[in-house]
């Protein structure tokens, strides 16, 4: 496809997309989710990022030869998690739709491999990486057709016996129309779970917000201890699944 075709065939679902993030701005404010300038934040993304850390325990990767892709990725904040973690940044590559928060990815980490591209068609060959991710994406993605399509090629770009990381919200918001959560069951759908995918095992996340933002900032103490004891209260989950070989 030629560089203008590319470009006009994604601007619709980049509008809407950067329109949504605009109206999202607008209505809580440019420090909303700022790690260093509101307090609510801070123990929303220390579950977050505990959740990845022990999914990747679990699946024990080699940090030095896994490819990993993170879909969706954004400013690349999930991917700053893994070099934490020792994978090489030649390895990762990450895609996200918004040109703006790609040159920001590219400008703070120009060692990982970071394009703007349409996710329901990406430039990668079948089968090459050990772990393929996302995280929050899918929550805005309330077009079933297009989330399908996405998740279609997560499991084909990554390697038979190869994981599938979903890193998302499982609620819907309330009589909103801009969320669908991520449950099970719309895992099992997007994924095709039984027969592309089997899941393997699931870590809690941060608390739903209104409750995980108040106690991140008043009762912080009391953070991990409601999010073990009450389960129904975590609202992110990181689920880990597995592409399933062929013979």
């Amino acid at each position: 496809m030629r560089e203008n075709d590319f470009h006009a065939s994604i601007r619709p679902l980049r509008v809407a997309t950067e329109e949504c993030y605009r109206q999202y701005n607008a209505r809580k404010g440019a420090d909303r989710n700022s790690l260093l300038h509101n307090p609510e934040v801070l123990f929303q993304t220390l579950a977050r990022d505990a959740a990845i850390v022990r999914s990747m325990q679990w699946i024990h990767p080699d940090t030095q030869s896994a490819h990993v892709l993170d879909v969706g990725c954004g400013d690349g904040d999930s991917l700053w998690i893994l070099l934490r973690l020792g994978f090489k940044p030649s390895n990762l590559f990450g895609v996200d739709i918004q040109e703006d928060r790609i040159f920001r990815a590219k400008t703070t980490n120009s060692f990982v491999n970071f394009e703007c591209t349409d996710a329901t068609n990406l430039a990668f060959n079948d089968d090459i990486f050990d772990i393929t991710m996302e995280s929050m994406l899918f929550l805005q993605l309330t077009d079933d057709d297009v989330a399908r399509r996405i998740a279609s090629e997560m499991i084909r770009v990554t390697k038979p016996g190869g994981i599938l990381l979903v890193s998302d919200w499982r609620y819907s918001k309330p009589g909103s129309q801009e969320f669908k959560g991520v449950s099970t069951s719309r895992i099992a759908d997007l994924y095709q779970v039984g027969t592309e995918t089997e899941v393997c095992r699931t870590f809690q996340g941060p608390l739903v917000p209104p409750l995980g933002r108040f106690l991140s900032k008043h009762l912080s103490c009391s953070y991990f201890v409601i999010q073990a004891l009450f389960p129904f209260f975590v609202g992110h989950m990181v689920s880990i699944l597995k592409k399933r070989k062929t013979f």
